[in-house]
């Protein structure tokens, strides 16, 4: 692998401070040789229904297989300090073992996995919030695995399997019962989905959406906290809502570009906004999100001084 850029207390979904270890077997050797490097680890952003960033160096032995301890990283959930990020296994899952055919990777984890969320009711299909929260859950978990694996570690796909719960069974493909949609069999490799993860085209595309559907509450999320050029705190939502209310409202949208360079990535946007009650189209406006604790954000002052929203 190569070195890559790059949780709530209550949350049921297993926080840890610490990676927890491994349940594959190491040899006791000492002495060798170590380096660190860094790979980018996929977890749920807040309560949204996206996948973004946490980068984590990790020490490990020179020249061995970088992909058990990345994903021993990934099932131990995000660390203390990415507060806006959530874990998506259930407690207890673990790594059994993995391989690799060609671009293909094959994880097999705990019979944890299949456990259900602490907080998830047992008549959660008759609940519409529910109905749309267990689904999604396991597809962020299982798109995590693929992500993070896709990022790091050279593969095309994932095809997971479960180890059974009583020891000598052997591992079974995950059934697409697990994903709690309906489906039967077994499911499909698993192949990387740009539309669930954070990325900056992503990230560009949502700050956008928002303004556009005039959403200050889901456009907070994806505000800087410190002003990269000014270094100024973002206002608090009250004060942030009241501002952007009064702005000219964004109709429509196009964004290009997408450059990026450090912690910096640009677009140009075209559309129209509504201006006293008429339609009024621009072109070639520049969109600058910045990294911020590895999290793409726009800054207040893009907003609401000549930015995308303008």
């Amino acid at each position: 692998c190569c070195a890559l850029l790059g949780g709530c207390a209550a949350d049921p979904i297993a926080r840890m401070a610490s990676p927890a270890s491994s349940s594959l077997p190491a040899p006791v050797v000492e002495d060798l040789p170590t380096a660190d490097d860094q790979a980018m680890l996929w977890f749920r952003f807040e309560d949204e229904g996206l996948l973004a960033p946490e980068v984590r160096t990790l020490t490990h032995i020179r020249g061995e297989n970088l992909a058990q301890p990345i994903l021993t990283e990934l099932l131990s959930g995000p660390s203390a300090a990415a507060t806006e990020l959530r874990g998506l296994f259930p407690r207890g899952t673990k790594l059994v073992s993995l391989t690799q055919e060609d671009g293909t990777m094959f994880v097999t984890l705990s019979h944890h996995i299949l456990t259900p969320y602490p907080d998830e009711p047992a008549d959660w299909a008759s609940d519409p919030y529910w109905a749309a929260e267990v689904p999604l859950r396991r597809q962020l978990a299982m798109q995590s695995i693929a992500a993070t694996l896709t990022e790091n570690c050279g593969a095309q796909a994932v095809v997971i399997l479960v180890a059974q719960e009583k020891a000598g069974e052997g591992s079974l493909r995950l059934q697409n019962s697990y994903f709690r949609t309906g489906r039967t069999g077994v499911a499909a490799p698993i192949h990387r989905d740009e539309d669930l993860l954070l990325t900056p085209q992503r990230t560009a595309e949502i700050i956008l959406q928002c303004c556009r559907e005039t959403d200050w509450a889901r456009l907070y999320r994806y505000v800087a906290r410190t002003d990269p050029a000014t270094g100024a705190n973002r206002p608090n939502q009250d004060v942030f809502t009241l501002t952007m209310d009064q702005l000219p409202r964004l109709t429509q949208y196009a964004v290009a570009g997408g450059s990026t360079l450090g912690q910096q990535a640009v677009f140009t946007v075209s559309g129209a906004q509504l201006i006293g009650g008429a339609e009024a189209a621009f072109t070639g406006r520049i969109l600058r999100l910045t990294r911020e604790h590895g999290l793409w954000r726009v800054a207040f002052t893009q907003l609401t001084e000549g930015g995308a929203s303008r």
